[in-house]
């Protein structure tokens, strides 16, 4: 595929987000209760001196495994790095504030069947921030609901109804220009 201006290049796909850990063996007990596997464990390996490079930081070292949903290695599967930096330390800008005063991360994770997942998850000791909400036809969600992970990242669960790609956000009110 071309791009606008003739070059030859185009993106794929998101392979995967750094989802911050500061317990990688907590926040990954969570993840896997979700439902994600175990990739490729990096939790002994040292990062060589490009990375930090890469990253425009002085050091970067962590403790990390790279996890998917599903059984399969596949191109465009969800897949999330989990990490525990050693260096630099992860340090928490929102010290002091409660959750809910915090300008949330967010991770949304299209499922099916959130009913029975929040069930689910709820038997196994996942807390929600709330309830699943209803189904509402006209934004297109059959189901949703909230839970944080073990940092304080929303985790959301979202379903649609069957052809709907996202949420319809035409039918929502709009704030004046």
């Amino acid at each position: 595929m071309r791009t606008d201006d003739g070059s030859d290049w185009h993106l794929q796909s998101v392979f995967h987000f750094v989802v911050n850990a500061s317990n990688l063996e907590r926040s990954l007990e969570f993840y896997q209760t979700l439902g994600f596997t175990i990739l490729s464990d990096r939790r002994d390996v040292i990062w060589p001196d490009f990375v930090a490079t890469n990253f425009g930081v002085r050091a970067a070292q962590g403790r990390g495994c790279l996890l998917g949903l599903g059984d399969d290695y596949l191109p465009v599967q969800t897949r999330i790095d989990l990490v525990q930096w050693l260096a630099p330390l992860l340090h928490d800008d929102t010290a002091g504030l409660a959750l809910e005063d915090r300008v949330p991360r967010i991770m949304a994770l299209r499922t099916h069947n959130v009913a029975a997942a929040y069930e689910n998850l709820r038997a196994k000791g996942i807390e929600f921030t709330a309830p699943p909400m209803p189904p509402n036809e006209k934004t297109g969600v059959k189901g949703l609901v909230c839970c944080r992970d073990p940092d304080g990242m929303i985790v959301e669960l979202i379903e649609y109804f069957p052809g709907v790609f996202g949420s319809i956000t035409s039918v929502l009110p709009t704030r004046d220009k």
